[in-house]
């Protein structure tokens, strides 16, 4: 992602970021989803853990994309033509922004994602069953996702950047020698931040997404109590591990596409 690129330009990178995360780490979100739900197998099928994959792969691509595009457009509306570098505080509000905004686009396919992991059945025949329910059934946990994406994307767009060139200027003849050093060193930082603030409202929205009866969960302050009463706060962060583990990944994957893919496929912006 850069002010640099256009928005279209910023939306493949986006997408390729999106589509390699979902490939290579599918069986963790799904591991995630059940811890919060509170189901005791631990699935090892890969016929069960994929159930979703192009659900996921939809939601995960055109999130990401549109997060990239995003949070571009936004830092150009910030600098408004001026030749200057955006400020930390600027980076990462953009990214928030940018997040926060896409989870209204993204949540109802997550919805699906979930519905499919949950019963199994066909994206088509998934979708129809949620259209059905009316909006109140498509938009179900959008919130909680929006609150995720935002402080996702303010760490995967906004402060891992941020860390990543600290680390570079304070430490350049050990971990911040090269950039995947750097890079490494600012996920191993921000990611567990990042996560572990995000992952009350991606609890609140994987519970409420799995139970569209609502004969559990209901609205997000309800779902709150029932999650502490039956099993504590704690289980607030259900399934963080494996959520720590993915976004750590994530965030190295998106970093490297935003920073050195993007020279690769556009190296006309970089002269």
């Amino acid at each position: 992602m850069s002010k640099n690129l256009s928005e279209a330009e910023n939306a493949t990178l986006g997408a390729v970021g999106g589509w390699v995360d979902v490939t290579l780490l599918q069986a963790t979100n799904y591991w995630k989803n059940a811890a919060q739900q509170g189901l005791t197998k631990f699935e090892t099928d890969p016929r069960v853990l994929y159930r979703g994959y192009f659900a996921n792969c939809l939601n995960n691509a055109s999130c990401v994309m549109l997060q990239f595009a995003g949070t571009g457009m936004i830092q150009k509306l910030i600098v408004r033509g001026e030749d200057r570098s955006l400020t930390k505080g600027e980076q990462i509000a953009a990214a928030f922004s940018s997040g926060y905004l896409t989870g209204f686009i993204c949540g109802p396919i997550e919805l699906a994602m979930i519905q499919q992991q949950r019963k199994g059945g066909s994206l088509g025949a998934t979708a129809a069953n949620l259209i059905a329910g009316g909006p109140s059934t498509v938009m179900r946990g959008t919130f909680g996702i929006c609150l995720r994406e935002g402080i996702y994307c303010g760490g995967f767009l906004g402060l891992m950047p941020v860390l990543r060139g600290m680390i570079q200027e304070s430490f350049p003849d050990s971990v911040g020698r090269t950039e995947d050093s750097a890079r490494f060193a600012a996920a191993l930082l921000g990611g567990p931040l990042c996560s572990m603030l995000s992952h009350p409202p991606d609890t609140f929205k994987s519970c409420m997404q799995g139970d569209i009866e609502r004969t559990k969960f209901g609205t997000m302050k309800e779902t709150y109590a029932v999650l502490v009463k039956e099993r504590g706060i704690a289980s607030l962060w259900a399934g963080a591990p494996w959520r720590i583990f993915r976004q750590l990944c994530a965030m190295m994957i998106f970093d490297k596409c935003a920073t050195q893919l993007s020279q690769t496929l556009f190296p006309h912006r970089y002269k």
